[in-house]
Order: structure tokens, then sequence, then C-alpha cells
């Protein structure tokens, strides 16, 4: 007797599946929209209803054939003559498909439809979908077809033409435990919110991926699930996890976080596993980071609390900064040579985050209450953003007036651009003017009148200084650019100096040093009203030497010379680099 009912065990994917609309898990708008079509008589003679596994394409099929029929939700009735399901993984033939072509002539004995579910349309060949163009075009007035596929890819653009496609999408996680909390109260099992999240999670959206997960749960654990349980059986690393982890690189805890890491490698979880989850972490804290966006979370109230007070004690920055380290080590894991150090070393980046920003903070678009989308916030931003122009021109102006006593190294300030005048045809930026770009720092307390240097500039001293400056260049190594440097001509008058270059590909190398050779200008000459202008000089491409021309330029000049070298290019499928 123990026997015979121990066999009559039904999986919850099968002992739950919908029988009716309602029922339907997380694709309200696609039975919406076959409600209505049913209602006021529009069938259609085929559908294609496409989605990743698990989420009630066939399901949807079934529950639309027998509405269509007008049928009852019965087990027990058979409507084999009416609804015909073909698995076209394994009947992917000609000789298949023309057996259903022979059968849909014949009219249904009950009923007014006959319809025809194919699952896994995408498998057929290419002949089995030739052959059943036709008649998917025009069946039978009484005949329907109901096409199934996980890859709609794969589908002939002559077949998704003739038919009406629904999209089905992932199920939600919040669906997806609420329908769990559904069947947990009919089989009466006790379980955890949390341990439903967590089955859900692992379900990655497929609906009987989480059944099974499911039943797997309840053999193992009885009618009881808390979060603990089901985070071991499925190994899944729990939440409290990266919260501690935040924590240690939060207060630059470099051992502590190594140690958790430790903890979790012995436990038998792949580092990657760590890392992954870490991002998703990250993610979810900077979400917390404004009530709107909170909603994007996939987790229980308890634990958006828990993400809530972290993320109030964690920088905006270092969050961006973190996800980004977070997101280099992910993509470099598999190709790593030692995977381990790989996350070690994210976790003593991501501890020495703050640090770096004590020591240098850098002005970035990312400002105080960025996260916020409120208009108040948004307005008190705006506000805060102004304040910090205000006191970093002053600052500025401060540390200019200071260099004026004590002499500072050439890279420590950055000149400003000007605006560029009518006749250079490059750029033109002003010497020695202070950069709005430089690092925040608390204004000085200094009230001198800030002086300009203004020292008389010969011709003779701008090519000594210029000589100087390739000299530099060449010392550092930089010969490629020391070439260029070579072959630009120099020019002054009154008060600017002029480069002249002889193609586009040098005014790029002369642009990337130019803040440099401006301020190495003004120092040298002790002028800061010089203006530096880099200009083209326009040549004959008859005359013009190889010499000063880019790669593509002289290809160009040899295509000119023989036309047929052009032709050989085609033929071997080569092109120019760059």
């Amino acid at each position: 007797m123990e026997a015979a009912q121990k066999s009559q065990f039904t999986v919850s994917a099968r002992k739950y599946r919908p029988q009716h609309w309602d029922a339907v898990v997380g694709q309200a708008s696609i039975t919406r929209t076959l409600k209505q079509a049913i209602d006021q008589e529009q069938i259609a003679q085929a559908y294609l209803f496409c989605g990743p596994r698990g989420v009630g394409k066939t399901t949807s099929a079934r529950i639309f054939a027998r509405a269509i029929n007008g049928f009852e939700a019965n087990e027990r009735e058979d409507y084999a003559f009416n609804v015909f399901e073909l698995d076209a993984a394994s009947n992917n033939k000609v000789e298949d498909i023309r057996s259903i072509v022979d059968q849909v002539r014949i009219p249904p004995q009950q009923g007014q439809f006959k319809v025809y579910i194919i699952d896994e349309v995408h498998m057929l060949s290419q002949a089995a979908f030739n052959a059943f163009l036709k008649t998917l075009e025009e069946p039978p007035p009484h005949a329907v077809f109901i096409l199934a596929t996980t890859e709609k890819h794969k589908i002939l653009p002559t077949i998704l033409s003739r038919c009406q496609i629904f999209d089905f999408h992932r199920i939600t996680v919040p669906d997806m435990v609420e329908h769990l909390k559904r069947i947990c109260d009919k089989e009466g099992i006790e379980a955890e919110e949390a341990a439903l999240h967590v089955v859900a999670t692992k379900a990655d959206g497929a609906l009987r991926d989480a059944l099974s997960i499911f039943d797997q749960l309840v053999a193992f654990a009885g009618n009881k699930l808390d979060y603990a349980t089901v985070a071991e059986h499925l190994h899944v690393l729990d939440q409290q996890t990266y919260f501690d982890v935040v924590d240690a690189v939060r207060e630059a805890e470099v051992a502590k976080a190594l140690l958790i890491l430790d903890g979790i490698v012995s436990r038998g979880f792949d580092p990657h596993h760590f890392i992954t989850g870490l991002g998703a972490h990250l993610r979810n804290l900077l979400m917390s980071k404004d009530k709107s966006t909170v909603a994007l979370m996939e987790v229980t109230d308890h634990v958006k609390s828990q993400f809530s007070a972290q993320s109030a004690s964690v920088d905006l920055r270092f969050l961006v900064n973190a996800l980004d380290a977070v997101n280099q080590a992910d993509v470099q894991y598999k190709t790593s040579n030692h995977q381990r150090l790989l996350v070690e070393l994210t976790l003593v980046q991501l501890a020495s985050l703050l640090e770096d920003e004590k020591k240098k903070p850098e002005l970035t678009p990312i400002e105080a209450n960025a996260w916020v989308t409120d208009a108040s916030s948004q307005a008190d931003r705006s506000s805060t953003a102004i304040a910090i122009k205000r006191e970093h021109q002053e600052s500025t102006l401060a540390s200019a007036e200071e260099s004026q006593l004590v002499p500072k190294k050439k890279t420590e300030s950055v000149p400003k651009i000007s605006k560029p005048t009518v006749d250079s045809p490059i750029s033109t930026l002003a010497i020695a003017a202070p950069s709005t770009l430089m690092n925040v720092s608390k204004p000085s307390n200094t009230k001198e009148t800030r002086t300009t240097r203004n020292q008389p500039v010969s011709a003779a001293a701008v090519e000594k200084v210029w000589g100087e400056f390739m000299m530099d260049v060449e010392s550092e190594g930089q010969f490629n650019l020391h070439r260029t440097l070579k072959l630009t001509a120099l020019g002054f008058e009154k008060s600017t100096i002029t480069l002249t270059v002889l193609n586009q590909l040098q005014a790029e190398q002369i642009k990337k040093i130019q803040l440099r050779l401006n301020q190495f200008f003004s120092d040298a000459l002790e002028n800061d009203s010089l203006d530096l202008v880099v200009e083209m000089k326009e040549h004959d491409s008859q005359t013009a030497s190889t010499e000063f021309l880019n790669d593509r330029e002289r290809y160009d000049e040899m295509v000119k010379k023989n036309s047929t070298l052009d032709d050989l290019r085609k033929r071997l499928d080569l092109d120019l680099l760059g």
C-alpha cells in the first residue's frame, strides 16, 4: 500500500501546471491579448510562441487550444482528436510534416478547431520548413498552428511572416516567489521568503527550473525551508558574506577581506562565482542610493533595508570605481593564469580606493547627490557645483600667487585653453593661465594681487627654447615625436609662436603635448601672454616628398603612379592599417 502511494508522487512542474489563463505566471500581457482575441473571434491561422525555457509557451498553447474550442480544463478529458502535439526535435523530417499536412484536411470530430502545437520548431530541417510553408499560409478554416521555440533567430523569415509572434519573457523573481508561496501554502510547507528568493534567483527566470529545485529542497530538508539550508544545499554564497567583504574593504582591512575570500574558497566556491556575486552586491548598493532605483533590486524587503544602511556609509565614487575594478576582474578571469591572485588583487584595489581618494581627491563627473533624481536634490547639486567652481577659482588664483614666490615643477600647473582665433586652423592655447580642471582644494588665505609674467621675448630666444624642448623629448626616448618636432617649422611674431606641420598626423601628435609645450615656453621665457598656434602647411601632392606623408597618403601616391597596385590589393583582400 505504501509503495503504491509513493509511486503516485507527481513533480510540482506537472502538478501545478496552469490550466487556465489566470494561473499563468508572469505573462500577463500575452494572456490578456490571447483572451481578447478569443472573445472578439479573431483567431489567426498561425502563432509563434518564442522565449527561454520554462516560461509557459507550451502551457499557454494548451490553454489557448482548449479555450478556442470551449473545452473545460479537466485532466481526465482526452482532447487527442482536437489538439495534436509534435516535438520537432525528434520529428524534423519532411515525412513528419507531410503527415500533418494530410491530417489537416480532416475536420474535427468535436469542437470547432483542430490545433497543432509544434514544440522546438526551429529543429525542423530546411526541406521540412519548405513543405510546411503553403499549408501554414493557407490552412483549412478549422486548423490553427501554434509553433513554440527557444531560438527565434533560427526560424526562416518566410515562416515568421505567416505567424502572429508572441515573445515570452523571463519570469521575474517577485512573480516566481509569489507562485512558490502559493504552492507552499497548498503543500503545508514553511518557507522563509529569503529562501524562496534564492530558489527564484537560481532558476534564472525559468519557472519549471524553480519548481524542480523546490522539489529537490523539500526532499532534502522536509517541510521547513530556511535561508541557511537552501543556500547550503544550492551551494550559494549567503548575502551576509558580501556585506562583510564590503565592510572590510571600506575600512581598508585588506587582511580581513583576504581571509573572507580564503574561507569562501575552502568551502568549495569558485573565486569567479565570488567575484560575480560581489559585482551584483555593489550594483545593489548603487541602486540603494536613490529611492526610485530601489525597485530595481530583486531582493526581500529585509535585505533592501540592509543594502540601504550599508550604501549610506559608502561614497558614490567608491561604488563606481569598485564596480569598474570588479568588472575588469570578471572580464580577465578566464584568461588569467593565476585566477585566485587576480581576485585577491581586486580586493586589495578595493581596499585602497578610499585611501587614494583622500590623498588625491580628483574632480570627476560624480558629484555629491549625483544619484538623486528628484528636482530639489538636482537644484542642490547645481548650487553645490557652482560653489565648488567658485571655490576652485579662488584656489587657483591663490596658487598662482604662490607660484610667483616658490618655483614649482613644470608638471604641477596646467595652462588654460583660450578661444581659437580665426587664423588658427588647428588650435590656439594661451600660455600659463591656470586650468579649471585641476584638483579641488581648500582656498588659500592669501589675498595678494596676482601678477602676470611679461618678459620681452625674441625670435632667437624662442628658437633656443624650442631646441631645448626637442632635447628633452629625445632624452625621454620619444623618438617618433622627436622626428615630428624636427620636421615642424617654427615661427614667431609679436606674442604668437607658430608651429607649421606637414600633415594631419603630425598635427595630432603636437596636439597631445600642447599643454606641456605651452607650459615649457611660458616657464623658460617667463612670459604668460604668449599664444601657441599650430598650422598645417598646404603642399602640392605632386611635389611633396613622401617623407612627410602618412601611410594612407603614401599609398595614394603609389596608386597614382601604378593603378594596378590597387587591383592587386583587392584580389589579395588586403587593407591598410590605421
